[in-house]
């Protein structure tokens, strides 16, 4: 699962475009809207899958595709998907803390450095 994937993410107010590192059961990105993605990826219960949880901070004024939620202050965002191991692309459904989920395509840019 390590490495750097793209991200392409659509919700019921608008789409958008981030990245995402896996290292060692770690995720890490962000996105072009300003939010920042901090998490962890584990085995599933399901057979050659991992579970992905991760909380987004949104900047304050700063719409969500996840229903168009604004919100004055900084605020987090909980996602959560099954991903397939070693898959370089694909689509996932994502759930979030909001009741509302999202669908979002990733694709494997590259391996991580040695030096990360």
């Amino acid at each position: 699962m390590n490495g750097m994937y793209v991200i392409e993410f659509e919700g019921s107010a608008g789409r958008g475009v981030g990245t995402l590192t896996f290292k060692d059961g770690l995720v890490y990105g962000f996105d072009e809207a300003g939010g920042v993605y901090d998490g962890k990826y584990v085995p599933s219960t399901t057979p050659g899958m991992v579970s992905v949880m991760v909380s987004v901070k949104m900047p304050a004024g700063q719409p969500s595709v996840v229903g168009g939620v604004v919100q004055p202050f900084d605020w987090t965002l909980n996602v959560a998907a099954e991903m397939p191991i070693g898959s370089r692309e694909g689509r996932l459904s994502v759930s979030t803390n909001l009741g509302q989920g999202l669908v979002a395509n990733y694709r494997r840019m590259r391996e991580l450095p040695i030096a990360a």
